[in-house]
């Protein structure tokens, strides 16, 4: 009879590997019962109010099917990092997630530069994102098999202000753009629709940051424009805003959805009074709309942020996701996922609309033009 007896270092050996085991089998029993998703947002820097008010809105909704028992009987778990608005930031980010947890899919990107920085690693990683916050031509044109955006794009926001303008005979407008992707990628989308219009439009330029603000209202104003665009996001147009106030001007003031309309209201209230601004979701506390009662309710129960137009863009985003996995089979893949979501043809996701196919990731059409009256409130 052969006694095996094993060395205190074999033994030693022996348990690693053992518990190495048990852990792997630990992490693979639990991820199957859960369905990975990665993101991706500004939640610290100059656009945090942005960031945070994505993550409050998607989580609003995970949080309500999570509730419910999940999809398929599988909880979502959320993987969330910041990317302080840096494209660099953003690969690391969606290369980490892909690495160490393997996802399902993507949701909630946000920001000119950094979705244009993660269109070429979501074909490399084959893992698609839904609801690209950004509404350059680049997320639809060629198509991107992994890239499903939800909003409607800057050009049909510029085509619904400058049909707009045209019925009230504006003929002569201002345009003030900031030096950054964003700003230029706006402006120029605005420009064509001008001129498809027959609108003659000069451009001036102001700092991503509006520290020269009071220069480029004084500039754009030099000819008296009937109209004054501004393509920016907040940190530029508050003080772009406020600058234009204090000049001879007394014409439209126009700007495009990026502009957080939570965060003029707050800051400027009656001061904000005539700036038009283009939205791609309805207003977010008109509950008359079944998707925004759907928002406010399960907002108030996730206990944290306020209703928001970035909110309720993330809280649909959430959905089309979510759709798109319970069409998906019992254990959603990426690939899986990517040809669910291209059976959707004009869903209805309570009262706001969106379509894909195999050779066109549309989305939503949806625009409006929303103005902030005196008393620094969103109206129709």
């Amino acid at each position: 009879m052969f006694i095996f007896i094993a060395s205190p270092r074999f033994r030693y050996f022996f348990t690693v590997c053992l518990l190495a085991v048990l852990q792997s089998t630990a992490f693979t029993a639990h991820a199957a019962d859960t369905i990975v998703v990665g993101r991706s947002l500004a939640l610290s820097g100059p656009l945090k109010s942005y960031g945070e008010a994505k993550r409050d809105g998607g989580d609003a909704y995970i949080n309500k099917v999570n509730a419910a028992g999940g999809v398929g009987g599988k909880k979502i778990e959320l993987i969330t990092l910041d990317d302080v608005y840096t494209p660099a930031t953003t690969v690391e980010n969606l290369k980490k997630i892909s690495i160490d947890r393997n996802p399902t899919a993507f949701l909630g990107l946000f920001g000119v530069p950094t979705v244009a920085a993660a269109l070429p690693v979501l074909l490399e990683l084959k893992v698609p994102a839904i609801g690209l916050t950004s509404g350059t031509d680049a997320l639809r044109t060629p198509l991107n098999r992994y890239a499903f955006p939800v909003r409607a794009s800057y050009a049909d926001e510029a085509r619904k202000l400058v049909n707009h303008v045209k019925t009230v005979n504006i003929t002569k407008v201002s345009v003030i753009y900031t030096t950054n992707p964003f700003g230029e990628s706006v402006k120029n989308t605005l420009l064509v629709a001008l001129k498809d219009a027959g609108i003659n439009a000069k451009t001036f330029k102001v700092d991503p940051t509006g520290t020269d603000a009071a220069e480029s209202a004084r500039l754009a104003n030099t000819d008296e424009p009937q109209a004054i665009f501004m393509t920016m996001l907040s940190q530029a147009a508050l003080p772009v805003l406020m600058e234009v106030k204090k000049t001879s001007f007394r014409g439209a003031l126009y700007t495009f959805s990026p502009v957080d309309t939570s965060t003029i209201t707050k800051q400027l209230g009656e001061k904000a009074n005539g700036l038009a601004i283009t939205q791609v979701v309805p207003i977010p506390n008109g509950v008359r709309i079944k998707v925004v009662s759907e928002y406010v309710q399960a907002l108030t129960e996730l206990g944290r942020g306020t209703p928001s137009f970035y909110g309720l863009e993330a809280f649909i985003e959430a959905k089309v996701m979510v759709e798109g996995l319970k069409r998906a089979g019992a254990n959603p893949t990426p690939a899986s996922l990517v040809k669910s979501l291209e059976t959707l043809r004009d869903f209805d996701l309570g009262g706001y609309f969106v379509t894909y196919k195999p050779d066109s990731h549309t989305g939503s059409l949806f625009v409006d033009v929303n103005v902030i009256n005196s008393f620094g409130e969103v109206k129709r």
